[in-house]
């Protein structure tokens, strides 16, 4: 979270901010920092989704979320359709700011460098 709250402080030089530029890992609602750790990917596009594909239809489909690395910090994602392709990865996007209900429009992916 202080890492996203810097991030936010260097963007808004005096002024509301228009973006900002953070990076965590792309969850779901349920699962939120328990997949921080390679290897989730799978399970996050099926809670995404909803069980009905596995089996479990009692099993609702969760909403997209960007966790910080550490875990501190959990951000529900507005158009989760930007990151769809991105379940359970480290993101680097351009998003606004956090809202009061701690929501972000991502505006955009930044590349990872050195990939």
């Amino acid at each position: 979270m202080t890492r996203w709250l810097i991030a936010a402080l260097l963007f808004a030089g005096g002024g509301d901010p228009k973006s900002v530029v953070m990076s965590g890992v792309v969850s779901d609602a349920s699962c939120g920092s328990s997949h921080l750790k390679p290897g989730n990917e799978q399970c996050v596009v099926k809670c995404l989704r909803g069980g009905a594909s596995v089996g479990h239809p009692e099993w609702l489909p969760q909403r997209m979320v960007l966790v910080s690395r550490d875990g501190g910090s959990i951000l529900f994602v507005a158009n989760p359709e930007l990151l769809e392709d991105h379940a359970g990865q480290q993101v680097t996007v351009r998003a606004t700011p956090p809202d009061k209900k701690k929501t972000i429009r991502v505006l955009a992916l930044i590349p990872e460098t050195g990939r």
